[in-house]
């Protein structure tokens, strides 16, 4: 790489996590993410990280066979995707659950949670009591590293109900987990490659699997609707998913269902030089659903464009963002608008322990989305 000595820390969304963890992973993201923003607040990095290891303990398995497959041939100008379950389904608790989190967001949440809510936490503040009483968990443990926060936290809420943040929403996966996508047409949406791969099956989630929901907030949400194909980076390799050459690779388009009815956000034409002076005089800004904000959207504005590198293949930026982040754009806001000027994958670090949001330029996948 040009700057020489880097390292990568791992995908900012949910596709990066080794293949035997998988499943546990998207579990344990799922009860976090029915955690009220209250009780989140209460609760150290570490204590959630332990939280959501003691959930994934308790993740129920797979039908037996759980084949997903697409074909590349066209029947009658689409593209054909099927679905093969055999044995007992016990992973029904998990999609009971993803099924309850789509019904809460067709209405506005309670401020208060419900019994059920409540036993929730109460099991899992139970089981971090009984950690810190075996002495898995160290009191004096609160404070740990998020990783992509370098320095302060300079992350703050956005009212999302204006534009460009309505146009920006949550991806989420049937199977679990989520990413951040931007609306970039009335039916397209921009994101990572990775947020679409299932790395424990090693096999693309089928559009069918995945939602956008446009500004959600809480519960609520501006619009929704289902995936109808994929155009993911051909040059993007599952398997390389962390190596530095193949992160600036990491793009995927979702056509939607149906169009909605929000302003989509434009692609850059801009150089980096111009993308540069531009930042000098505008703001730059990356707006997402971070992990341990998964409820509500959050930016970091007035950040900086460090480098272009891998041979102009990958942007460099100093925005603080975690997982779930993934596929967040990088914003250049400034009086005349805002446009997408990079789509966020994953964070960086240098030999000197300084850490970098890495980010694939426009150019990598401005001529696909204009073929929509």
């Amino acid at each position: 790489m040009a700057t020489g000595g880097k390292t990568t820390r791992g995908n900012t969304g949910n596709g990066a996590a080794p293949a035997d963890r998988r499943d546990a992973e998207l579990w344990g993201d799922l009860f976090l993410a029915r955690l009220s923003p209250e009780t989140k607040s209460g609760l150290s990095p570490a204590q959630l990280d332990d939280i959501k290891r003691a959930a994934a303990a308790a993740a129920p398995r797979q039908h037996s066979v759980d084949w997903r497959f697409s074909l590349p041939a066209s029947l009658g100008g689409k593209k054909f995707y099927g679905v093969v379950l055999a044995g007992a389904d016990s992973r029904g608790p998990q999609r009971r659950a993803q099924d309850r989190m789509m019904r809460r967001q067709q209405r506005r949440r309670r401020s208060s949670r419900t019994g059920i809510q409540a036993l929730a936490v109460g099991f899992a503040l139970a089981v971090l009591a009984l950690m810190l009483l075996a002495g898995i968990v160290r009191a004096d443990e609160a404070k740990s590293t998020i990783i992509g926060i370098e320095g302060a936290d300079d992350r703050t809420p956005i009212d999302n109900e204006t534009w460009p943040w309505i146009a920006l929403g949550r991806i989420n996966r049937e199977i679990g987990g989520h990413c951040t996508g931007a609306l970039i047409a009335p039916n397209l949406v921009l994101t990572a490659a990775h947020c679409l791969y299932n790395f424990r099956d090693q096999r693309w989630t089928i559009p069918m699997e995945v939602h956008f929901v446009a500004g959600y907030h809480r519960g609520a949400y501006r619009a929704h609707a289902k995936g109808r194909d994929f155009t993911i980076s051909p040059k993007w390799k599952p398997g390389d998913a962390k190596d530095e050459s193949n992160i600036g690779n990491d793009w995927a388009l979702v056509e939607l269902e149906r169009s909605l009815a929000i302003q989509p956000v434009e692609l850059s034409s801009l150089s980096f030089e111009q993308m540069k002076r531009a930042v000098e005089d505008g703001e730059l800004t990356i707006a997402g659903y971070n992990g341990d904000y998964a409820e509500i959207l959050t930016q970091h504005h007035g950040c900086q464009l460090i480098a272009k590198v891998e041979n102009g293949h990958l942007l460099l930026h100093d925005c603080d963002a975690t997982y779930g982040t993934s596929g967040a754009p990088l914003l250049l806001v400034t009086p005349a608008g805002a446009e997408i000027i990079g789509l966020q994958s994953a964070i960086v670090t240098l030999e000197d322990g300084r850490s970098f949001g890495a980010a694939v330029p426009i150019e990598a996948f401005r001529k696909a989305a204009r073929r929509y």
